[in-house]
């Protein structure tokens, strides 16, 4: 009989992490992405090349590979907001999926928050705004400081964090130009500590086995764009509030019309409340999912991921922490310029604290002033028996990179 085939719909470098899953598994592995020089190309069985935001696109590579002798048995994403891409092919090859509705409210948020009223979630105040004096007006409404971002954008692209009005005309212009719509949104500002949880859907219960806390150190920095140096676990809150995590992530899914699937929250915890922020159905970027979450507690979510896409029951015990210790993760936040030569990552990754370290940019490429998170240009996940040593060992191993840059 023929293997089993996972379709994973993206092929960068966090997706390689998917491929191996999946192979550990015993499966072929078929992608797609629209960057030729994708790396899971190398890895996988199959690939064809089709943007991971055109549905049809993507569909129709998955039919050709299916008219040339392929099968596909499953088809998910990891750590790319496409969730809408994910469930039109489902839908069409009659597979596992979350649903065309579904997708929609995880893809926009304004859709996505008037969701979350329905079911009167706690999470801050919000309105679409139709051009720049009506930010302006709805600024004085809420009062500063306030977010304003895409509609419609991932990656933090276009996300800002104003505190004079001054700045609110060229917010508005840089939220837009990241949305396919050219529709912008503000969104109450909530001083707290900011989590991102990773976790499923089963049935309609939700189960959240990773609470990170988000590192925001260089908001001054890079103001007013709002860019996360990464994150560690376990979280400080925790204990405290992780029936409350669960019960908000539960019916934030429901609400979105999710009762299977994976579900990845950013919330803020303010004055004494878990609120919503908004919730994706993928697992996230940025390693929280991929690498952290197992290197801190044992739990495979990208199995579990590739289980639910096969339509599989999975035992929600496989969710269950198999112990614990504590991971962090850091970025580099290199000048700008073009990249000459970097140093150290093979010393950093033969260290025993590192679970995971990759330089993203080559030599020749340049590095851009960093307002997103794709402009990350390299990453170390580190594990240790606190998380203030896995912390103390991911700003070692990322600060132990020796940048050499052409300032242009």
């Amino acid at each position: 009989m023929t293997k089993e085939t996972i379709m994973i719909i993206g092929a960068a470098q966090e997706h390689c992490l998917g491929i191996n899953v999946a192979h550990r598994m015993g499966m072929r592995v078929f992608v797609t992405d629209g960057n030729p020089r994708s790396p899971g190309f190398a890895l996988a069985e199959a690939f064809s090349v089709a943007s991971t935001y055109d549905p049809k696109a993507t569909l129709d590579a998955a039919k050709n590979y299916i008219e040339n002798g392929g099968r596909i048995d499953g088809v998910m994403t990891l750590a790319a907001d496409v969730p809408y891409t994910v469930a039109y092919v489902a839908e069409h090859l009659g597979l596992a999926g979350i649903g065309l509705e579904t997708a929609l409210n995880a893809s926009e948020k304004i859709r996505m928050k008037e969701c979350f009223l329905q079911r009167s979630l706690p999470m801050p105040l919000f309105r679409e705004v139709a051009n720049e004096e009506h930010l302006m007006q709805v600024a004085d409404e809420f009062g500063l400081p306030i977010v304003v971002k895409p509609v419609d954008s991932r990656g933090a692209r276009g996300v800002q964090l104003i505190r004079e009005r001054t700045l609110l005309p060229a917010a508005y212009s840089n939220a837009r130009q990241y949305s396919p719509t050219d529709r912008v949104m503000i969104e109450e500002y909530l001083p707290g500590p900011q989590l991102s949880t990773e976790g499923f859907m089963l049935d309609g219960e939700a189960y959240v086995p990773a609470i990170f806390d988000r590192n925001y150190e260089y908001l001054d920095r890079f103001a007013p764009f709002v860019v996360e140096n990464g994150g560690e676990m376990p979280s400080l809150y925790e204990p405290r509030i992780r029936d409350e995590i669960n019960s908000v992530m539960k019916q934030a899914a429901l609400a979105l019309g999710m009762e299977t699937g994976v579900i990845k929250g950013d919330l803020v915890v303010s004055q004494g409340q878990v609120k919503v922020i908004e919730i994706a159905a993928r697992l996230s970027g940025g390693f929280f999912g991929t690498v952290a979450t197992p290197a801190s507690c044992g739990v495979d979510l990208v199995r579990t991921n590739i289980e639910v896409s096969l339509g599989r029951s999975v035992d929600p015990h496989q969710l269950d922490h198999k112990y614990e210790r504590a991971a962090a993760i850091r970025f580099a936040f290199p000048e700008s310029g073009r990249v000459i030569h970097v140093d150290g990552l093979s010393e950093i990754l033969q260290d025993e604290s590192c679970c995971y370290a990759h330089v993203f940019v080559n030599e020749g490429d340049v590095i851009p002033t960093i307002t997103n998170h794709p402009g990350r240009p390299a990453v170390v996940v580190a594990d240790g028996d606190t998380r203030e040593d896995a912390v103390i060992n991911a700003n070692r191993l990322i600060n132990s990179l020796c940048w050499q840059i052409e300032q242009i």
